[in-house]
């Protein structure tokens, strides 16, 4: 007994010390995730309106958009020291590192009861004159008096390009709501399976569907809607510029959130 009473205040200061660490862990974590949400958010594609433009843009920024979701995924493992063969699911397929559930896929936003297509519905109340939605990207035709007249156009020195664009017949192709609503929910997933989780442990990682409604239907952070005002902050366009003062207190409002 005497000894335990010696070796208390060491094992407690072991104690505190892994606290910290997982407190620091769990910020770091979130942080990767809200970088990965704010990404995506403001990252925007300018195409010409013909199909076959549109087409192949559409492609490829799903395929930049996984590809940004993956590496958010490797962050988490790494952060965790687990191995990227470590993780697997019950409900959502997560199959040597990666999801097996396509992020663009309509089922898989059911799946977790997300309603996809919330973008437009915004965008038209904001009189951005959203054309049509597809594949969990917006396809937007702004007119410059709908843009004026929904709050969406501050200067014309700000947004003189992006307008020029649309003159031009021009659209813009952003991620929807909905897609933003399944990568926080994956993510926010995955961090949870991998904070709760020793490394004693001998079962792979099992996720579970989320019970989360807030990111399910509740409405999306005020970081994010500021975001897509801003494609400067998005690592997936040419010309960003990540260490902006407002970006940091955007992901840092986030960060919270999550």
């Amino acid at each position: 007994a005497l000894l335990l009473e010696h070796a208390r205040p060491a094992l407690q200061r072991l104690i505190d010390d892994q606290q910290a660490q997982r407190v620091a862990r769990q910020h770091s974590g979130k942080r990767l995730i809200a970088e990965l949400l704010l990404d995506c958010a403001a990252c925007r594609r300018s195409v010409v309106a013909k199909p076959a433009e549109e087409a192949a843009a559409i492609s490829h920024l799903h395929q930049v958009i996984r590809q940004r979701e993956q590496r958010c995924v490797e962050a988490l493992l790494k952060l965790y020291a687990f191995r990227q063969d470590d993780a697997n699911t019950g409900e959502l397929p997560l199959l040597d590192g990666r999801w097996g559930d396509d992020l663009f896929n309509p089922e898989t936003l059911k799946l977790l009861g997300v309603r996809l297509g919330s973008g437009v519905a915004a965008g038209a109340a904001a009189g951005a004159g959203v054309d049509l939605l597809v594949g969990g990207l917006t396809l937007g035709a702004a007119a410059l008096a709908g843009a004026i007249a929904g709050g969406a156009v501050q200067t014309a020195r700000s947004y003189g390009a992006r307008l020029l664009g649309k003159f031009k017949g021009q659209h813009e192709l952003t991620v929807d709501d909905g897609v933003l609503r399944l990568l926080a929910l994956r993510q926010r997933q995955l961090l949870q399976a991998l904070d709760s989780r020793g490394h004693a442990a001998t079962q792979r990682i099992k996720l579970e569907l989320p019970t989360d409604k807030g990111w399910r239907e509740g409405k999306l952070p005020e970081a994010l809607h500021k975001a897509r005002a801003h494609p400067q902050w998005s690592s997936l366009n040419p010309g960003a510029r990540l260490n902006q003062s407002e970006r940091q207190e955007q992901i840092d409002s986030l960060v919270q959130e999550l």
